[in-house]
């Protein structure tokens, strides 16, 4: 045995055998993970790296030095940490472009699906998703928007006792970007004097599927009461969706498995983090899938690149997706579900922002953007052989925009935003109510429900 060597086994034994140096190391190490707890740190490695000036306090044989470093280390987790809390209620709204992505969430039960939080009352001001992807504060387009959702989190001021239209869909459907009056949801409710209920939420026409046979059991309808189902051109394909229709079989969760749903929610909202993020983005310059084109007088016009190639795919390229029979099932599903319950579908496809201004965004092939795209063609043909109604609005909404332009200057959607503004919903309204024929049945004398 090398000389020295028992006194230096002797002295990491002592050390190993120290109940104050362990007590304080156990401290430590608790300090450090309470960052990761709350979600400022996602990455465990980080939460490893942290642990590395305990593991050198601990075997240490001199401790001073590394007694301080270990202070610091426990000062800065233990002040973050309680920032990150104190933050919350304070910074939260503002480290979001709008209060839709700021209260989302994961059903505990169901995580597949998400939800707004309930009896969200929000008035503040926005601004658009290409701006706060783009990174640069130059293409906001501010506006002033209340954002209420009712006890389900939906978007709605409440769950009405009768219910004559449900409106169902993804971020188009519920006006993300625009203002509560403003949805189409809430036009078609006031134009027509139907009690209307806003089922959409952001994502695919699987999860919308789901929603409504979750959600429409719990709602009180009139007989023959209408359907209104948005598909959206953009990206509704590019969801892939579930493989389960059956209810009863989707992979509920309870006890702690819910719980952790819950949890994670808890740490996805923390401020410091998504202030870090946010600060990520600003430095990341304008993103290469955000396309940037100027009105006549200048006004710069935001596109979102992987939305728009949608709008150029030919139907037999659409039919080959390996998502379109997911579709097709979603819609037997959706088809059985409201004959069994007495409901009038429409299906109504919603176009990109390029499909509706190509004299803008493609002006060299805008000619080629005048009939329906290949999307919209395989969706009706899909339609046709599941027996549902089905219309396809880009037609309308492009002779709306052209008038519109002409007459005043104004756009049916947000320059800084892939969603449309208020004039834009009310647009949707017009085509939704002579879809469905609300039109011809209050000129007709019906009386209105």
């Amino acid at each position: 045995m090398p000389p020295g060597s028992c006194g230096l086994s002797e002295g990491i034994h002592a050390v190993r055998l120290s109940p104050k140096r362990i007590a304080v190391a156990a401290l430590a190490a608790a300090s450090t993970a309470l960052p990761f707890a709350v979600g400022i740190l996602k990455n465990g490695l980080i939460e490893v790296l942290l642990l590395a000036p305990v593991a050198w306090f601990l075997v240490a044989s001199r401790t001073d030095r590394a007694a301080r470093i270990l202070l610091l280390l426990v000062s800065v987790c233990l002040t973050a940490t309680v920032c990150d809390l104190i933050l919350r209620p304070v910074l939260g709204g503002q480290l979001h472009y709008s209060p839709m992505n700021q209260h989302q969430r994961r059903l505990p039960a169901l995580p597949i699906l998400g939800r707004w939080d309930a009896m969200v009352d929000f008035s503040g001001s926005v601004y658009g998703d290409l701006a706060a992807m783009s990174g640069d504060p130059m293409f906001r387009e501010p506006r002033e928007v209340e954002f209420r959702t009712d006890a389900l989190g939906f978007r709605n001021d409440a769950v009405p006792k009768l219910v004559d239209l449900i409106v169902l869909g993804d971020s188009f459907a519920a006006g993300v970007g625009a203002t509560q009056t403003a949805t189409f949801s809430r036009v078609l409710e006031a134009r027509h004097g139907l009690s209307v209920y806003n089922l959409s939420y952001p994502g695919g026409p699987y999860d919308q599927y789901l929603n409504f046979s979750l959600e429409v059991p719990k709602l009180s309808l009139v007989p023959g009461a209408d359907l209104v189902w948005t598909l959206y051109t953009g990206n509704d394909l590019a969801d892939d969706g579930g493989e389960i229709w059956d209810i009863e079989a989707l992979p509920w969760r309870t006890g702690l498995s819910s719980a952790l749903v819950e949890y994670r929610t808890f740490r996805n909202r923390s401020p410091l983090r998504q202030g870090w993020n946010a600060l990520g983005s600003r430095w990341g310059g304008v993103s290469n899938q955000v396309i940037i084109r100027s009105l006549p007088d200048g006004r710069p016009v935001l596109f979102y690149g992987p939305q728009e190639v949608w709008g150029d795919r030919a139907r037999a390229e659409v039919e080959r997706h390996p998502n379109f029979a997911k579709l097709l099932t979603t819609f037997r599903s959706m088809k059985a579900a409201t004959d069994r319950m007495g409901l009038r579908v429409t299906i109504v496809i919603l176009p990109t922002k390029g499909e509706v201004y190509p004299w803008l965004f493609a002006p060299q092939s805008a000619h080629e953007a005048i009939g329906p795209s290949g999307f919209a063609e395989a969706v009706l043909g899909a339609c046709e052989q599941v027996s549902l109604r089905c219309w396809d609005s880009k037609a309308f909404l492009q002779e709306e925009a052209r008038r519109l332009f002409d007459a005043s200057q104004e756009l049916l959607w947000w320059r800084d935003d892939t969603h449309m503004n208020g004039l834009g919903h009310h647009a949707v309204a017009s085509f939704v109510g002579k879809k469905i024929g609300r039109d011809e049945r209050e000129q007709a004398g019906q009386p209105r429900r």
